[in-house]
């Protein structure tokens, strides 16, 4: 019965000490190194931590925590800490699982073992860290962490990001983050995450899953933009600025030449976004003008764009708001036969249609119509374009009614003209009463009040 028990204690001791077996690590103030396994640690430097080194050719630590200087290169398998300055590179982490048994490493993996960096990296090609970074990484190619990032990155190249990235990035020519970015993104060709974006994206493309913005769901006060050549974003809740945006379901703001977006409704009670731009594809709520002014006998005007409050109602009437409100871009085009003058020009408008009820047969829903907004024209003369300064800029609010299919309406504007006189050349005249305005560096200008008659298509 004793040498039974003996036994057993015997087997629990050493089940015990492999369950608790630790890992040999040492500390010295300071190593000097040739290359790595030939310096002031021997040949089992990887497993010293060290507060100074310095690295002829390149060195090899376990970690370091204040100061390293390497002429190529630095390496350090485990977490570090300070300053690192590398001819070549900065790796933490590039061999974590040095010397080990494949059981001493999932045991590592398992205690949540992570090879983390805090504090400033400067390396001439690379920074590396194997998991988490926090601090700042200056280099002349590639800063690259292999979850998170948090703080400055300055690469020549690019900078990169496994997981999530937070803070400021300026590459020569990407910044990547896998999870998301909360902070701020410059590259001179492409910024990228896979997740959302809380904060700034300036390159020429810019990619992002989801913008945060007023209208996210749960509501935040967190805020995104996008500005470059062509911006991408699947849930749009920021801000878009490039010739060419794509925003999905969008929930912000687009500012371009040419915008995409989904038309669908809202299924919950909120409000779509705002397209600005010449071409909005995924239009819904498109209309064609032709109308009467005092500034030409015919003026043509499309529209294309979004509808803010519609919603996925048979009806598409909006919940709780008292009138259907588009979001509409205009492109102009106007003719005066008799003074042979003509026009071309942009508006941005919300038309607003009455609802009466949310029943999709109720004949009194989008009765009536009102449009207002704010158009600019260039004038020209005899079919030819005007290459000096001609500009008006006009303040319109219109009201129609539907009589069949169409909607005939009338308004009011304001406007005033920006030109640049011409000798021996009359000045532009219109049908309304004029009021000189004075001079604008070299520009003279003049304010009157204007009217319009149309029908809607």
């Amino acid at each position: 019965m004793k040498a039974t028990l003996l036994t057993l204690l015997i087997c629990a001791h050493f089940s015990t000490s492999a369950q608790i077996k630790k890992f040999r690590e040492y500390e010295r103030t300071f190593q000097l190194s040739l290359l790595p396994g030939i310096s002031t640690n021997g040949i089992e430097s990887g497993s010293y931590y060290n507060k100074f080194s310095l690295n002829i050719f390149g060195g090899l630590s376990a970690g370091n925590h204040h100061l390293e200087i390497g002429f190529i290169s630095n390496i350090n398998l485990k977490k570090t800490t300070g300053i690192q300055i590398a001819g070549i590179g900065n790796v933490i982490g590039a061999n974590a699982f040095y010397n080990l048994t494949l059981s001493e490493e999932r045991e590592l993996i398992h205690s949540d073992f992570e090879c983390n960096y805090t504090g400033l990296q400067f390396a001439g090609l690379l920074n590396y860290v194997r998991d988490n970074a926090k601090g700042f990484q200056l280099s002349g190619g590639l800063n690259t962490v292999g979850i998170t990032f948090r703080g400055v990155q300055i690469a020549g190249i690019g900078n990169s990001a496994g997981g999530g990235s937070e803070g400021f990035h300026l590459a020569g020519f990407y910044n990547i983050a896998g999870d998301y970015i909360a902070g701020v993104q410059i590259s001179t060709l492409f910024n990228y995450t896979n997740g959302g974006l809380s904060g700034t994206q300036i390159a020429l493309i810019n990619k992002s899953f989801r913008m945060e913005g007023k209208k996210s769901s749960p509501p935040t006060r967190v805020r995104s933009l996008q500005i470059g050549l062509i911006n991408f974003c699947k849930e749009m809740e920021g801000t878009q600025i490039g010739l060419i945006n794509f925003g999905g379901e969008l929930r912000g703001k687009q500012f371009g030449l040419i915008n995409f977006f989904q038309r669908r409704g809202t299924k919950e009670y909120s409000r779509n976004g705002t397209p600005v731009g010449l071409l909005n594809i995924g239009s819904l709520g498109s209309m064609l003008q032709i109308s009467y002014t005092e500034m030409f006998s015919t003026t043509l005007e499309y529209t294309t764009g979004n509808c803010l409050n519609c919603t996925y109602t048979q009806s598409g009437m909006p919940y709780g708001d008292l009138n259907k409100i588009f979001n509409q871009n205009a492109l102009i085009l106007g003719y005066d036969h008799w003074r042979n003058s003509w026009g071309f020009g942009y508006g941005f408008q919300k038309v607003l249609y009455n609802k009466h009820s949310m029943l999709p047969t109720d004949p009194r829903n989008e009765k009536r119509v009102i449009h207002y907004g704010v158009k600019f024209i260039h004038m020209n003369r005899n079919r030819s374009v005007d290459k000096v300064f001609n500009l008006v800029t006009r303040l319109n609010v219109e009201i129609g009614k539907r009589y069949g299919g169409k909607y005939l309406f009338g308004g009011l504007s304001v406007n005033y003209f920006l030109y640049k006189p011409q000798d021996g050349i009359e000045p532009y005249s219109f049908q309304t009463v004029t009021v000189d305005t004075g001079r604008i560096f070299d520009l003279e200008s003049i304010l009157w009040p204007g009217y319009t008659a149309g029908v809607q298509f």
